[in-house]
């Protein structure tokens, strides 16, 4: 599994925080829709489905919605707050199917052998990896939804909220996921055909 594809998975959210700074609501929200479609439409031809574009597609369609729906003035006063609300909703389903289902796992299949699939070191990896990833957007949400209280009044706290906590829980989540990989890889046994196969001569 290579944690860059995770990260790429996460690119509608990112698309709909960027713009939505800019664009109102649901025209932001139907800007990460199409993007969630798109990586939806590329997953589905490149080795299956992945829910984690799934379930971001149902959240960014709920904005589109709901930002659509409301008067301008309705929906300009809940902007700030959306990001936040959107990365919460995300941790929410990361971490409460991180033990049972974790995401991760649809990722890493691609580059383990199906007889690991269903054995507790896969299972127990990627439910640590998902749960970091789970952490990661719920210290993203918080922090968007501390910056948006935090106002106007506070620029250098707000950068920090916005962009210094999102990038510090992203490297901890890539930093744990690259370490999970290298344990993982270096406790796995042997493929049977390697451990039948005579030494070389």
């Amino acid at each position: 599994m290579n944690p860059l594809t995770i990260i790429m998975g996460f690119i509608p959210q990112a698309v709909f925080m960027i713009l939505v700074n800019w664009l109102p609501l649901g025209g932001a929200a139907a800007a990460g829709l199409a993007v969630a479609v798109a990586l939806i439409a590329f997953t589905a031809v490149r080795g299956g489905v992945k829910v984690l574009p799934v379930v971001q597609a149902v959240i960014l369609a709920v904005f589109t919605i709901v930002g659509f729906s409301l008067s301008r003035h309705a929906a300009a006063s809940f902007e700030p707050y959306a990001r936040g609300v959107a990365s919460l909703a995300l941790a929410a389903f990361i971490l409460a199917t991180s033990v049972s289902r974790p995401f991760t796992a649809q990722f890493a299949r691609a580059g383990v052998p199906a007889q690991y699939w269903n054995s507790p070191q896969f299972i127990g990896v990627n439910r640590r990896i998902s749960t970091a990833w789970g952490l990661a957007v719920l210290a993203v949400g918080a922090a968007h939804i501390a910056a948006a209280l935090a106002g106007g009044g506070a620029p250098v706290i707000r950068i920090l909220l916005d962009w210094g906590v999102p990038a510090a829980a992203a490297y901890r989540a890539y930093s744990v996921t690259q370490r999970e990989i290298a344990r993982s890889a270096q406790a796995r046994p042997p493929d049977a055909s390697q451990a039948a196969a005579p030494p070389a001569p």
